[in-house]
């Protein structure tokens, strides 16, 4: 499996000709590489760990030491106004807000010693709306989550303007909401502002999804250049990455997936399941637990509708319910707050309405600490078997509630507490400790055309 595509030499942003790579060990990670970026182009870069990817994204960057030509427009090699790239391991620094490393991505524009001009602020400002991070501004870098820093790290290399954009596994810390809405960024981007991207991304599916163009490098060569449709093989995926797969194609998208694995656990199934497989868990091998810990995060409608959702099981089952809201409380007063006070849910309006809302920050801080201090000594107390944190992670986001305290206390809780948490951009302490992880995923809401959320639907 070996082929490659050419592109006529106007339409080329980067060029690579016999590009290698030899590290101390006498390693080869890249072995006479030849490739190709467009104008306006999405190339992407797959195949399995160590096979050079990240290794040609930091020769194109100007990063590592090769030989061979690497060459953009003009004919000479890339400079830090050519090309941006969004590394996999970023530095954040210590005691640096969101602003001030966006900035960063500015310094390729700066004369000597010049300072950032209003310019240069706006168009910081204009990345960090357009990524969803406008929020965020004032927070340090160090206290961000790992998706959180992710998309800080994609906002230095937009701020940057380069018209080539490197991106280095770039959503590998993201959920699947704001994967989503990076890459559908980059790609408009790309499509209004003549944008080349050359992606090196893990999960092949999602290449295939955003790219023009895919190469498949193995062993530091490129054994696949192509249309997606045409790398993505599956005989010769399966040899690269040295394990079965399938290529499937679902409502126009292509994707990869692991060839069925035989089970060996359980008992056949019956006629009207699938044939030839088997249940992973015999119903003698099933265990109970006394209780459980789920997580409802995403960018998707839902997450709190779910939980209320579980609330009248469990009200079913006459258990002890209570609600403790972190966000849309007070004067909201939400259809579920009045049905679930009528049926007897103890329910604590704990939170001060919405963050970004608010009219006195500190004021806001200080009910979401109390909140949690609340909540955390209603989990101990053991009086109620099923407790639901309404968009706690908020307050986590915020820096105000360690995420690490909230794992603790709540794996700690008795043995027959049940604990519901929701919001999105949930940490990774919490959604590590959960026994169910549950994300929204949003495909379009009716909110971001500007229709006013609707009473008795949406709240």
């Amino acid at each position: 499996m070996s082929f490659q595509a050419s592109l006529p030499t106007a339409e080329v942003a980067l060029s690579c000709r016999d590009v290698r790579v030899t590290f101390e060990t006498s390693h080869e990670a890249l072995s006479g590489v030849d490739l190709q970026l467009g104008a306006g182009e999405w190339l992407g870069l797959i195949g399995p760990n160590g096979a050079g990817k990240s290794t040609l994204l930091r020769v194109i960057a100007g990063l590592v030491d090769h030989r061979g030509q690497v060459t953009v427009t003009d004919g000479g090699p890339p400079s830090a106004t050519d090309v941006a790239l969004v590394p996999q391991n970023p530095v954040l620094p210590d005691g640096m807000t969101v602003t001030e490393y966006v900035l960063l991505g500015r310094t390729a524009h700066l004369g000597w010693l010049a300072r950032e001009s209003r310019t240069d602020r706006n168009v910081v400002g204009t990345v960090l709306r357009r990524l969803d991070l406008h929020a965020f501004a004032q927070r340090l870098v160090s206290s961000l989550s790992g998706g959180e820093a992710q998309r800080v790290v994609v906002g230095r290399a937009l701020a940057q303007q380069a018209p080539i954009l490197l991106l280095d596994e770039p959503t590998s810390a993201l959920d699947l909401g704001h994967r989503n809405s990076v890459l559908e960024l980059v790609d408009e981007l790309r499509r209004t502002d003549g944008l080349s991207v050359m992606a090196a991304m893990h999960d092949v599916g999602t290449a295939a999804r955003f790219a023009d163009r895919l190469a498949l490098i193995h062993q530091g060569r490129i054994v696949a250049d192509g249309r997606p449709c045409d790398v993505l093989e599956p005989d010769g995926l399966s040899e690269v990455f040295a394990t079965p797969l399938i290529v499937r194609n679902i409502e126009g998208e292509i994707v990869v997936l692991p060839a069925p694995r035989a089970r060996t656990l359980g008992v056949p199934m019956t006629a009207d399941e699938t044939p030839g497989t088997e249940r992973p868990y015999a119903p003698d091998e099933l265990r109970s637990v006394p209780s459980l810990v789920l997580v409802n995060t995403g960018d998707g409608k839902g997450k709190s509708t779910a939980a209320f959702g579980t609330v009248l099981r469990a009200l079913a089952l006459e258990w002890p319910t209570a609600v403790v809201q972190f966000l849309k409380s007070g004067d909201w007063n939400t259809g579920e707050e009045k049905v679930c006070r009528r049926l007897g849910v103890d329910w604590y309006a704990a939170g001060d309405g919405f963050t970004w809302d608010s009219d006195d920050i500190d004021e806001t801080r200080a009910k979401a600490v109390a909140a949690w201090e609340f909540a955390r000594d209603l989990v101990a107390a053991g009086d109620h078997r099923l407790i639901v944190l309404d968009e706690v992670s908020y307050a986590m986001t915020w820096g105000w509630i360690d995420p690490a305290e909230v794992s603790a206390a709540i794996g700690a809780r008795p043995d027959r507490v049940s604990v519901i948490l929701t919001g999105r951009d949930m940490a990774a302490e919490v959604v590590e400790m959960a026994d169910t992880v549950t994300e929204m995923v949003k495909v379009k809401h009716i909110f971001d055309t500007g229709v006013r959320a609707k009473k008795g639907l949406d709240y």
